[in-house]
C-alpha cells in the first residue's frame, strides 16, 4: 500500500508539471536521435579529413615541384619534404580527429536544437476541442511567413525524435527480453514479445511527445523569425541604403534563408535514422517456428 501511495503521489506531481515533462521527454528523444547519428557523423568527419589531407598534400607537392623546377629547392630535398608532409597525419591520427570532430558536431547540434525543442507548448483549453482550435490557429499564424527554419524544423526534429524513440525502444526490448528470459526460460516467443514491446514503446513515445514537440518548435521558429525581421528593419532604418528597394529585397532574402544549417542537420538525421536498420526489429515480430 505504501508503494502504491508513493506511486500515486509521484503521478500527481508529474501531472501538475506535465508541460515540463513534455519538454524534457521531447528533448531527450531529440538528443538520443542526434546520438544515434554518431556513426554517420564519424564517417562524414573522416571523409572531410581525408579530403583536406589530400588537398594539403597535393598543394605541398605542387609547390615543391614548382620550386624544384626553378632550382629554388634541390630535387632530393623536395622529395623528402613531400614524403614528410604526406606522413605527417597517418590513418590512426585521422581516426582520432574524426571521432572528436564528430563529438563536437554532435554537441553543437544538441545546443543549436535546444531552443527549438524547448519551444512553447499549447495552453490547456476548456476542452480538447478548444485546445485543438487554439493549436491550429497558432500553427496557421506561424506558417504565414515562410523561411528555411520554419520549413525544415518540423522535419529535422521529427526525424531525430523518431530515431531516438527507436533507440530507446531497442534498449527497452533488450531489458525486457533479458528479464522475461530469466523468468520464463522455456518460452520460445520471448524474443517476439520483446520486439512487440519495442514497437509499442516507439508508438507511445512518438504519439505522446512528438506532436507537442513539433507544435512548440514551429511556434518558436515563428517567434525567432519575427524577431529577425524586426532586427533587419531596425538596422535598415539606422543605416539606410541608397536604393531602399534593394535593401528590402536583400533583407528579405536573408530572412528567408535563415536557418539554412537545418538542411545539413536534416541530412544527418535521415542518415542516422536509416543507419538504425529497423528491419531486424520487424523480423523479430514474426512467430517462432
Amino acid at each position: 500500500m505504501v508503494f502504491f501511495g508513493l506511486l500515486r503521489r509521484l503521478s500527481w506531481l508529474l501531472g501538475r508539471q506535465r508541460n515540463l515533462v513534455r519538454r524534457l521527454g521531447a528533448l531527450a528523444l531529440v538528443v538520443m536521435g542526434v546520438h544515434a547519428a554518431a556513426d554517420v557523423l564519424d564517417d562524414i568527419a573522416a571523409d572531410v579529413l581525408d579530403a583536406v589531407d589530400l588537398f594539403v598534400d597535393d598543394g605541398v607537392a605542387s609547390l615543391l615541384g614548382w620550386l624544384s623546377a626553378r632550382d629554388v629547392v634541390a630535387p632530393d630535398a623536395a622529395v623528402r619534404a613531400i614524403e614528410a608532409c604526406g606522413s605527417t597525419v597517418d590513418l590512426a591520427e585521422k581516426q582520432w580527429l574524426a571521432v572528436r570532430l564528430a563529438l563536437f558536431v554532435e554537441l553543437m547540434l544538441d545546443a543549436l536544437l535546444f531552443d527549438l525543442c524547448w519551444g512553447t507548448r499549447p495552453a490547456a483549453g476548456a476542452s480538447r476541442r478548444d485546445e485543438l482550435r487554439a493549436t491550429t490557429r497558432e500553427l496557421r499564424d506561424s506558417l504565414r511567413a515562410i523561411d528555411v527554419e520554419r520549413l525544415a524544423t518540423p522535419w529535422v526534429l521529427a526525424t531525430f525524435s523518431v530515431a531516438g524513440a527507436f533507440l530507446a525502444a531497442t534498449a527497452c526490448e533488450q531489458l525486457f527480453t533479458s528479464m522475461l528470459s530469466g523468468l520464463l526460460p522455456d518460452v520460445l516467443v520471448v524474443g517476439n514479445i520483446g520486439a512487440a514491446v519495442a514497437v509499442v514503446v516507439v508508438a507511445l513515445l512518438v504519439v505522446r511527445f512528438v506532436p507537442d514537440l513539433l507544435h512548440g518548435a514551429v511556434v518558436r521558429a515563428h517567434a525567432r523569425g519575427e524577431r529577425r525581421r524586426e532586427a533587419l528593419a531596425a538596422r535598415r532604418q539606422q543605416r539606410p541604403t541608397r536604393i531602399p528597394a534593394v535593401g528590402r529585397v536583400t533583407d528579405e532574402v536573408r530572412r528567408v534563408l535563415r536557418g539554412g544549417w537545418l538542411l545539413l542537420a536534416l541530412a544527418v538525421a535521415v542518415e542516422g535514422l536509416r543507419g538504425l536498420d529497423v528491419a531486424p526489429l520487424l523480423e523479430r515480430l514474426q512467430a517462432t517456428p
